[in-house]
This record gives structure tokens, sequence and C-alpha cells, in this order.
């Protein structure tokens, strides 16, 4: 009963979010007629916001500073509209003038598809007989021809105009009613959302706002700099009324995806008309092209990745869903929308998963990366994380932050049997392999399959890793006196593994370190010279691993060397308390951590 509860708790949420997300999704399709113009007004009124705060600083009410908003930026809009509108006047006057040049590239475009085709299916109706029945030639000769009295003419335009006019005239009427009441609908969307938690609300609505104005305002900034560019390029290559097609660029640049590419067909097809030659509608389309690889790769990137926190993953799957379920508006909105979602997701804990999915933050942090690359035999992102981590931070910074805390991501797996014996030698193995290629082992000696599978631990075959390179003495032995720092593991695979970390963190500082297991300080080597020695780590272990004639053995070794600094490194793992194997009356400081380590022998080299 105790295990089966959770999973059918589990389903049955599960079930009911299901459920929820897709009477939300119906909502939003059926709904569409009323959502759509809502939405749009309430975006436009985020465009204006900025305006609005900065003209009711001048000491006007909320009433005067929305209808003195509204009035700059129609005027604005008129003022480019009559722009246009001249533009396009000269344009069309000039129409006539272009009228050869387009008959003459339709008909070489006709000659080169259709013709080749038609001329293809001749022939392939004279290889297989022409056994098509001939067509009827009067059939659809006089089709019957539309009222084209001016009643006719009228109604078809006032019933094509309508409907846009009508949603305009909708999100006109609820902007008006967002900017004066702009104050009043923040309060109750607070009271609404956060209930009596006004503060988690507040903090969530400013940062949808701040978003959300920081994106529009990138935006029209970036989009506005992109007409200007296209302007002046059309302008030097020749091509007339360049000020249309930069504001076409600009504005239909606000569409993801489709409306910059519509943008530059206009104006390609347009240049392909004024000249004979194709010359110039190359060179427009060229200079399209060079403008949005520029502002997509250079300029966006360094502008957006600060300002939207989306992920460019969720901004092509919002252009899909939203352009899916509203049409152009939902395209054209797909962006703020989707960025009010993750921004929610990351206030609302039950809508996290949105966060999570679309947002720019990590999924997993940097230990559980390498603990999931670990067991997945993926030693090439780990390698590339570690690089780049290693570019800003030290390599004991990289063991103490993500290497050991993965290490107990997997001790708790492990322990619990989760973790099969194939993904425990393949984790080993992409660990050796990253510590070799960090060290810059050469290729001939790592073999690192063959290291974890000969050694009794993770520890001991990053150690044999090296030995292969090194020799059996991990360096020379003549060396000057006090320049070796001894790192001694204590039984257990714990110590052995932290140690053999240690000496590859104090190596990376250009130090002398040396791995030695408790059991061969039993055994020591007859060219061993003591008064090499300068510094000894100790690496403690679990309490219940730590045997009594290990204790006795370290402390003989330690009494033994000359007076040289003792310093004991505590590293707890699994919950399990290590325990101090030096005795009290040997003086010996204690570092916690891999950075700490280094600290206290840099303090002791000064």
């Amino acid at each position: 009963m105790t295990t089966t509860a959770p999973h059918e708790a589990w389903t049955s949420s599960l079930a009911l979010k299901i459920l929820a997300g897709s009477a939300v999704l119906g909502l939003l399709y059926l709904g569409r007629g009323v959502l759509v113009p809502i939405t749009l007004a309430a975006m436009l009124g985020f465009v204006l916001a900025p305006l609005v705060k900065k003209i009711r600083g001048l000491g006007l009410g909320q009433a005067a500073a929305a209808m003195l908003a509204l009035i700059v930026a129609g005027l604005a809009a008129a003022g480019v509209a009559m722009a246009i509108l001249v533009q396009l006047g000269t344009m069309s006057d000039s129409m006539p003038r272009y009228e050869a040049h387009v008959q003459a590239k339709i008909a070489t475009l006709r000659e080169l598809t259709l013709g080749r085709l038609a001329e293809a299916q001749g022939r392939a109706g004279r290889l297989i007989g022409n056994l098509a029945p001939a067509a009827d030639p009067d059939h659809g000769a006089d089709a019957p021809q539309a009222d084209g009295g001016p009643s006719g003419l009228l109604l078809r335009f006032v019933s094509s105009i309508w409907a846009p006019l009508g949603t305009a005239g909708v999100v006109l009427l609820v902007l008006v009613f967002v900017l004066l009441e702009q104050d009043s609908l923040r309060d109750r969307l607070i009271r609404l959302t956060g209930g009596p938690d006004v503060r988690a609300a507040t903090n969530a609505f400013n940062d949808a706002g701040q978003r959300l104005s920081r994106y529009f305002a990138s935006q029209f900034s970036v989009n506005l700099g992109v007409g200007l560019v296209i302007g002046l390029l059309l302008a030097a290559i020749g091509v007339p009324q360049a000020a249309v097609w930069a504001t076409l660029a600009g504005l239909l640049r606000f569409i993801p995806y489709v409306g910059f590419p519509a943008a530059a067909v206009c104006a390609g097809a347009f240049a392909a008309a004024v000249v004979p030659g194709w010359e110039l509608m190359g060179a427009t389309l060229m200079v399209y092209l060079v403008v949005e690889v520029v502002v997509a790769h250079v300029v966006e990137p360094q502008l957006y990745g600060h300002t939207t926190g989306l992920s460019p993953f969720s901004v092509v799957v919002a252009a899909i869903f939203w352009g899916a379920l509203w049409g152009p508006v939902g395209l054209l909105l797909s962006t703020p929308l989707t960025l009010c979602l993750v921004v929610a997701g990351r206030h609302v804990p039950a809508l996290a998963f949105l966060d999570i999915l679309f947002g720019d933050t990590p999924a997993l942090t940097l230990s559980q990366r390498f603990y999931q690359r670990c067991i997945s035999g993926d030693s090439v992102e780990i390698l590339a994380d570690a690089r780049a981590f290693l570019k800003r931070k030290s390599l004991a910074a990289y063991c103490d932050k993500i290497v050991m805390p993965a290490f107990e991501l997997a001790a708790v797996d492990l322990e619990q049997g989760l973790i099969s014996d194939e993904q425990r030698l393949m984790g080993q193995q992409v660990i050796a392999r990253t510590f070799s290629e960090l060290a810059h082992e050469p290729r001939r000696a790592r073999g690192p399959r063959v290291a974890v599978l000969d050694a009794p631990n993770l520890g001991m075959a990053l150690r044999q890793g090296r030995l292969q390179v090194e020799g059996q003495w991990q360096g020379r032995l003549d060396v000057p006196a006090g320049s070796v720092t001894l790192c001694i593991s204590m039984a257990g695979d714990q110590a052995q593994l932290t140690t053999e970390l240690l000496v590859r963190v104090m190596r990376a500082e250009h130090l002398d370190a040396r791995h030695v297991t408790i059991a061969e300080l039993a055994d020591p080597p007859d060219e061993a010279r003591p008064e090499t020695v300068g510094s000894v780590f100790v690496v403690g272990t679990a309490m219940d691993q730590a045997a009594s004639t290990d204790k006795q053995l370290l402390n003989e070794v330690l009494a033994a060397l000359p007076p040289v600094e003792v310093v004991l490194m505590l590293l707890a793992m699994q919950g399990q308390g290590p325990v101090d194997p030096i005795n009290a009356d040997l003086p010996h400081r204690t570092a916690y951590s891999f950075e700490e380590a280094l600290a206290l022998i840099r303090t002791e080299r000064r």
C-alpha cells in the first residue's frame, strides 16, 4: 500500500494536469476571436507603458498621460504612413515604365520553367503513345464573369476591410482602457493571482513587465537599425523608393522567421522589374541576406541573450505553436507570450516546468551534468564543460564544486542499487579519460579501460594512469630537499580517490605532489629520501574504515619524518563522518576542500 499510493497519486495528478492543459488549449483556440485583440492590446500597452510613465513624471495624471501617449504614437504612425504613401504614389506612377521589363522576365521564367515542363511532357507523351483523351477546346472558354458594377466592387471592398477594421477598433478600444486603468488593472491582477502573498505576485509582475519592456525596446531598436541600414544600402545600389522597402523590412521583421524573408522577396521582385537584367535583383537579395546574417548572429545574441531569458529552441517552438493557434497575430506575439509563460514558471511552483522547457537557465547543475554524462559514457561533453570552467577558475574549484558533488550523487544511487555494473564501469572509464585529458597525458600511455579494469577502485585507476607516464616513483628522486608534497591516503575507496584528485590539483599548480597509500608506508623503498618531503597531506577516511593499525603506522611515519607541515584533509560523503587519524601531540592543520588545501600549502611556501 505504501508503494502504490504515491504512484497512484502521481498518476492522478498527471491526468489532472493533462486535462487542465487540454482545456486551456481548447479555450485559447475557440476563444481566439476575443483573446487575440485583447492580447494584442495588452502587448501594445506594455510597449507604451514606459512612455506613459515618462509623461506622468512631468506632473500629468494617468488619463492625460495615457491620451498624450496615444496621440504621440498615432502621430508617429501617421507620419510614417504618409511618407510611405507618397513613396507608393511615386512608385505607381513609375510602374508603366517597368511593364516591358516585367513582361520580358516573365517570358524568360516561363520559358525556363513551364516551357521546359511542356517540352518534357510532350516527349513523354510521344513515348507512351499519348494515351490521355483530348481536351474539349470549348470547355471553360466563356466562364461567367462576376458582377463588375460599382456597387459590387464597393461591396467586395467593404467586406474585405471590415474584419481588419473591426479588429483594429477593438484593439484600440481595449488599449485605451488598458492605459487609462493601468494601475488599477495591475492591482487587480496582483490580488487575483497572488492572493494574500502580495510580494510574490508583485515580483512576478515586475519581472514580466521589465522583461517585456526591454524585449520590445530592444526589438524596436534592432528593427529600426535594420530598416535604416537596408534603406541606405538599397539607395546606394540604385533601387528606387528604397524607403518603402526599408520600412517594410523593419515592420515585417517583427514577425519571426517569415516576415523578413517576405520583405526580401518583395524588394527583390521590384528590383527585377526596374532594370532589364538580373544584377540589381541579385544585389538586393544579397543586401538582405548579409544584413540578416550579421544581425541574427552578432547583434541579437548579444542583445536578446540578456533580455528575454528564452532559449533558441523555445523561440522556434513558440513561433510554430502560436502561429498554428492564432495565425499571423500569434506568430507576431509568439515571443512575448512565451516570455510571460517563462516568467510565470519562475514564480509559480506549479508552472515550473515552463521555465525548465523554455527558459535559458540550465536544466541541470554542472555537477548533475557531470554525473549524467558519466553514467552515459559521454566524456566529450564533460571535457567541454571542464575546459570552459577551467578558463575561469582553478582545477581545485572544479573538483570542489563539480566533481565531488557528482561523486556524492553517484554514491547515493550506488548504495541504493540504482547503478548497474555496466554504468559504474562506464563512469569510471569516462572519469579516467577526462582527467587524463586534463593532465595532457600522452594518448599512447593513457589506456583508461585497462587501468580501470585492473585497479581495485577509481582512485587507484587514476593513479595507475599517472604511473604509466611518470614512472614508479611519480617523478625524479634527485629533487631538492623539502620540494615534495607527500599525499597519504588512508584505507578506503573514498580516501584514495580524494588523494589522487588532490595530487592532480597540486600538480596543476606546479607542485611536486605524490600519492602514497597507507599500505605502502609499511614497506618504503630503499631509494626514498625523507629530507625531500616538505609537507604531508593526510586524507582521512570514514570512521568505520579507520583501522587502528593504519593509524599507528601513520603516526610512526609522521614522527620519523623531519619537521614538516602536516595537513589533514577531511571530506565527508554519504553522511559518513571522517575521523582524525593523527595523534593530538603531532601538530597539524585541517582542510575541508581542495581550495582550502591549496591555500594552506601556498601559505606555507611563502
